[in-house]
């Protein structure tokens, strides 16, 4: 399939893939109007009688006896009581938040989820989305406040966080386990998650693993800054994307304005950049790369030779530190080495991630 179709068919959209709403640790005060009792049914008035006479006594009487009303008067103390009525004030009530993820599945066989990096969306794996389709059943979510997934208001878009997000999706879809393919800091999702939910992972490939490093452009290091990462995160556009991408690969024929279109476009709000900048900023994988030994997963490390935001050396890190590790490095690919070398890591993955025949 040629790029442009590929790209024509993978616009990540709001009314692209599907949604599953899932349920968050955190807590919202929600206001809702205190239910109004109902008012008291009126007590029939007894008959006026025609005759005061038949009545048995005089009228006068009869309108100075304590606690009756005369004809026409408002009853005594009925402001009284609509003053004891229950006001319709808003009562808060903690609630735990909901949030929808976006995603696209398509195939059948063994799970397979492919995880963004941080400011991405599902539309980075569009050159290899179909082709992995045709021998796993590939689910590629936008993670929370990337895409077209919700913003949650109590989600703190650290890694913990993240990973507990995974978890909570999988949950949601019925998958007991999967096999993952993650991007750059998206690596540090899978690898948490792995951590914590060991039997729930089958094998794990890491695309250029790693955070910000000071060979990034300037753009993503001031978002990183906490001094400077409000102002940057609002300086962010169409430009900015443009010259990320472009020195984010080799080959800049890759790049095309569709391509800075559909990259831009989910992080075009305000609160998708909000979540650009919390994610960037709140990236501590310090503790992950400690444990790393720990991880029992099986674990392929890719990287493009002319990656400049990771070098080899950092990559290397990893496979040092993992114990049944591979690592491969592809020629003239940059940081997106999976968007510009889409063969080499459909090959990659069919020969370590073993496809079972129906």
């Amino acid at each position: 399939m040629s790029l442009s179709l590929e790209v024509k068919k993978f616009i990540n959209s709001e009314h692209t893939g599907e949604y599953i709403e899932i349920e968050l640790p955190g807590e919202l005060e929600v206001r809702r109007p205190r239910a109004k009792k109902a008012a008291p049914a009126p007590v029939p008035e007894a008959a006026e009688p025609a005759d005061a006479e038949n009545a048995g006594a005089p009228e006068s009487e009869a309108a100075d006896v304590p606690g009756e009303d005369a004809p026409g008067e408002d009853t005594p103390g009925s402001d009284v009581l609509e003053a004891a009525e229950p006001a319709t004030e808003p009562v808060a009530e903690a609630q735990h938040e909901r949030a929808r993820i976006h995603y696209i599945e398509a195939g059948t066989g063994e799970p397979l989820i492919l995880v963004h990096t941080v400011g991405q969306s599902f539309y980075t794996w569009r050159r290899v989305f179909n082709r992995l389709s045709e021998h796993y059943r590939v689910i590629a979510p936008d993670l929370l406040g990337h895409g077209y997934s919700d913003r949650p208001l109590t989600f703190g878009y650290t890694i913990e966080e993240h990973a507990e997000a995974l978890r909570l999706f999988m949950d949601a879809l019925g998958i007991e386990s999967a096999h993952f393919a993650a991007f750059s800091m998206g690596s540090a999702y899978a690898l948490k998650f792995a951590m914590q939910n060991p039997s729930r992972v089958g094998r794990l490939v890491l695309v250029s693993p790693g955070g910000v490093t000071p060979e990034m452009p300037l753009s993503i290091r001031m978002i990183d800054s906490p001094m400077l990462g409000f102002l940057a995160s609002r300086l962010y556009g169409l430009r900015t994307v443009e010259k990320l991408l472009h020195d984010a690969v080799f080959d800049l024929t890759n790049i095309t304005p569709d391509v800075v279109q559909e990259y831009y476009r989910p992080t075009s709000d305000p609160e998708g950049r909000r979540a650009v900048r919390l994610s960037l900023q709140y990236f501590e994988d310090e503790e992950i790369i400690a444990n790393l030994r720990t991880l029992t997963a099986d674990t392929l490390i890719l990287m493009g030779a002319e990656d400049k935001w990771h070098s080899a050396e950092s990559c290397e890190l990893y496979h040092a530190a993992l114990r049944n590790a591979g690592f491969a490095v592809v020629r003239n690919a940059g940081h997106l080495m999976h968007e510009e070398k889409p063969d080499r890591f459909v090959a990659a993955m069919l020969e370590f991630i073993p496809v079972v025949m129906p």
